[in-house]
C-alpha cells in the first residue's frame, strides 16, 4: 500500500474517531440532570464554543499551513480530551461553558486541517481530481461514526449519565495516535509575513472582499449551516415537547446521521449534473420547509423533518469544500477553509442566544417557525453572490 492510500485510510479513521460523540443525543438531559442547567444555558455555552472557534479558527488554520498538519490534528484531539474531561467534572454554567470553549479550540485546529491534508495527499500523487469523491467518503465515515455513537449514547446514558463521556475520551485518545501515524505530504509552505495577525487578516480580506464568488459561498454557508446547527440542538427540546422517552433521542439522531453519511458518501454521483448554485437552492428550500412545518404544525410527523439539518450538512459540506479548493492555491487552502467555518460560528452566536431566550418565552415550536422565515430571507439574499466556478484558480 502506497503512502497516499495509507493516508486516506488513516484520515477516514481519524475523522470517525473524532466524531464518536456518545453524549451528543442526550447532552440537554445531561445538562439538566448532572449539571443542573437548561436549554438556554446550554446554548449560552454553545455561543462560548462558537466565540472560541471564531477567535482560534483562522490562527489555527494559519498554524496548519506553516506547521505539520498531522501535529496540528494531534493537538486538536488533545483539546478534545481536555474539554470533555472538564465537562465530566462540570458543576455549573462557568465550568460547562469553559468545557465547550476548550472543545472549540480542538475543533478549530482540526476543521480546515483535515480537509487540507487529504487534498495535499492526493495532489502529491497527481490525484487531486479524486478529492470530491474521497472527501465525501470521509464525510460519510464521520457521520456513520456519529450516528453509531448517538445510537449507543442514549442507552449508555440510561446506565450512567457520565458513561457516554468516558467512552468518548477513549476514542479521542486513539485518534491522537492515528494522527501521529499519518504521512505528511510535501507541499508549498507559506512564509509568515511581518506578523501572523497581519498574515491572517490578509487571508480573511482575500476571502471575504477580494473575490465575490468565494465570499458568496462563505456567506451562504454561514446562514444555512448556523441554522441547521440550531435545528440539530432543537431536536432534544422538541422531543421533550412531544413526550418521547430519552432513550429514543439517540436512535432518532442516529437515523439522521446515517442519512447524512449516505449523502456525503454518494453526493459525488450528481457531480456535473447540476450547478452548485442550483444545488444550494434545493438545500435551502428543504431546510426552510422543514423549519416551517415543524414549527407551525408540531407533531410526530415533524421528527423526521428535523433530521434534515444533518442531512444537508453531510450532502452539502463536501461540495462547499470542493468549490473553495478549486478557487484557492495550496498555500492558503487550510486558512480559507477555516474562514468558512469561522463565518458559520459568527452567524451562530447571535442566533443561538436569540433562540435560547425565545424558546424560554414562547416554546420551541414557534421559534422553529421563525427560523424558517429568517432562513428563507437571508439564504435567498446570499445566493445572489454565488456564481459559476472560475476557469482559473485565484492566486
Amino acid at each position: 500500500m502506497n503512502r497516499a492510500n495509507k493516508n486516506i485510510i488513516l484520515i477516514q479513521a481519524f475523522s470517525a474517531l473524532q466524531c464518536t460523540m456518545f453524549l451528543l443525543p442526550v447532552i440537554i438531559p445531561y445538562y439538566r440532570d448532572v449539571i443542573g442547567l437548561g436549554f438556554r444555558e446550554f446554548l449560552i455555552g454553545e455561543a462560548v464554543f462558537s466565540a472560541i472557534v471564531i477567535a482560534m479558527e483562522v490562527p489555527t488554520g494559519w498554524l496548519s499551513d506553516i506547521w505539520k498538519r498531522k501535529h496540528t490534528l494531534c493537538l486538536g484531539m488533545f483539546f478534545y480530551v481536555l474539554g470533555f474531561s472538564v465537562l465530566f467534572c462540570a458543576n455549573g454554567l462557568f465550568t460547562a461553558a469553559s468545557a465547550q470553549g476548550i472543545i472549540g479550540i480542538g475543533v478549530s485546529l482540526i476543521s480546515g486541517t483535515l480537509n487540507a491534508l487529504l487534498y495535499d495527499t492526493l495532489a502529491e500523487e497527481g490525484r487531486a481530481e479524486e478529492f470530491r469523491r474521497l472527501e465525501g467518503r470521509r464525510h460519510g465515515a464521520a457521520f456513520y461514526a456519529l450516528g453509531l455513537s448517538a445510537f449507543v449514547g442514549g442507552f449508555l446514558y440510561a446506565v450512567n449519565p457520565k458513561l457516554p463521556i468516558m467512552v468518548s475520551l477513549a476514542a479521542y485518545g486513539l485518534a491522537m495516535i492515528t494522527a501521529l501515524c499519518m504521512h505528511e505530504p510535501g507541499r508549498e509552505k507559506r512564509a509568515p509575513e511581518k506578523h501572523p495577525l497581519a498574515d491572517m487578516a490578509k487571508t480573511v480580506r482575500y476571502a471575504l472582499h477580494g473575490h465575490a464568488e468565494i465570499a458568496g459561498i462563505i456567506l451562504f454557508c454561514a446562514v444555512l449551516y448556523s441554522s441547521t446547527k440550531t435545528m440539530m440542538w432543537s431536536q432534544q427540546p422538541y422531543y421533550a415537547l412531544l413526550g418521547l422517552p430519552e432513550t429514543w433521542y439517540g436512535v432518532l439522531m442516529a437515523g439522521g446521521f446515517l442519512l447524512s453519511g449516505m449523502a456525503g458518501h454518494m453526493g459525488h454521483l450528481i457531480d456535473g449534473r447540476m450547478t452548485n448554485r442550483a444545488i444550494f437552492k434545493i438545500m435551502l428550500a428543504i431546510v426552510v420547509t422543514a423549519f416551517l412545518i415543524a414549527g407551525l404544525i408540531p407533531g410526530y410527523h415533524a421528527v423526521a423533518l428535523l433530521l434534515c439539518g444533518s442531512l444537508m450538512w453531510g450532502f452539502g459540506w463536501p461540495r462547499v469544500q470542493d468549490a473553495i479548493n478549486k478557487r484557492v492555491s495550496s498555500e492558503r487552502r487550510a486558512t480559507i477553509l477555516s474562514t468558512a467555518t469561522l463565518a458559520i460560528n459568527v452567524a451562530f452566536i447571535p442566533l443561538s442566544l436569540i433562540v435560547g431566550a425565545a424558546s424560554d418565552v414562547w416554546g420551541i415550536a414557534p421559534v422553529l417557525a421563525g427560523m424558517g422565515i429568517y432562513l428563507a430571507a437571508a439564504g435567498s439574499l446570499c445566493l445572489f453572490l454565488v456564481r459559476k466556478p472560475p476557469t482559473r484558480r485565484h492566486k
